[in-house]
């Protein structure tokens, strides 16, 4: 969903334009990547341990942060405050424009007096990312902001997976699954040479259909929980057939033909 920046910005004016007259400080987004520790960037971790604030998302009050937990031993002996911030794992879009307005608030305030804060997104901040969404209210608010990027779960998944996610002249086409999607997902994975499936678990039915769909041509890799003691990969369409797909979880479809070339 795509963010109103001017909205954001009459958001700012009408609710808290005054307590943001004074100097603000800095919000960094930072990817952690996709679950192994180590996978975050030299200078992701040196901020991380400098900031005065950690902000964390969370899809409902009390469920924790996956991103969290991947940094926490990074932080050991530091004294940062941890703040949780509601982001709804929904698209009813107006309610998801107030959470966002509510949660820029709360970040304002906290930098108050050129406080440093860190908005952890896991992966890449870029790649569908909560810290987006936040991104245009904290410019309207005067906010100094930087992006520091990560590795992304499909990266880590062709490596796990240990295959090219992208090679010669072949395309990569990045998308979301979403609800009753089967045959929108058969098209794009039959015209094109690789295809990265986000958020699978959006609708099974729909993803196990577009495979078989596409099964003579084309092959996959799901990877679940990469970079974790629980990853897995699955590549057997019967393998994935009455089983739950974990949300952290990313497939990546090729065409057979191109594995020659590998």
């Amino acid at each position: 969903m795509q963010v109103d920046t001017e909205e954001a910005e009459k958001y700012i004016k009408k609710c808290s334009i005054q307590k943001w007259e004074e100097k603000m400080g800095k919000l960094y987004g930072i990817g952690v990547g996709p679950g192994d520790p180590e996978l975050i960037t030299l200078k992701g971790l040196r901020i991380l341990r400098e900031a005065d604030v950690i902000f964390c998302p969370e899809k409902a009050e009390g469920a924790g942060s996956f991103a969290f937990e991947i940094i926490k031993e990074h932080l050991e002996g530091n004294e940062q405050e941890i703040v949780n911030l509601v982001y709804p794992m929904h698209y009813r879009g107006g309610h998801l424009q107030e959470m966002w307005k509510k949660n820029a608030d709360r970040i304002a305030g906290y930098l108050e007096g050129e406080k440093t804060g860190v908005f952890l997104t896991l992966g890449d901040p870029s790649v569908y990312s909560t810290f987006m969404y936040t991104l245009p209210y904290m410019k309207a608010a005067g906010i100094d902001t930087e992006i520091i990027p990560g590795v992304t779960s499909f990266c880590a998944a062709a490596a796990s997976a240990r295959t090219p996610l992208v090679s010669w002249n072949e395309r990569l086409v990045i998308m979301p699954v979403r609800k009753n999607s089967s045959d929108s997902l058969t098209k794009i994975i039959d015209e094109n040479d690789n295809v990265v499936l986000m958020k699978p678990s959006a609708d099974r039915e729909a993803l196990l259909q577009a495979l078989r769909d596409n099964s003579e041509d084309s092959c996959f890799y799901l990877v679940s929980r990469a970079g974790t003691d629980q990853e897995s990969v699955v590549n057997n369409p019967v393998d994935l057939s009455g089983t739950d797909i974990p949300y952290l979880s990313t497939v990546i479809v090729k065409k057979r033909k191109n594995l020659d070339n590998y």
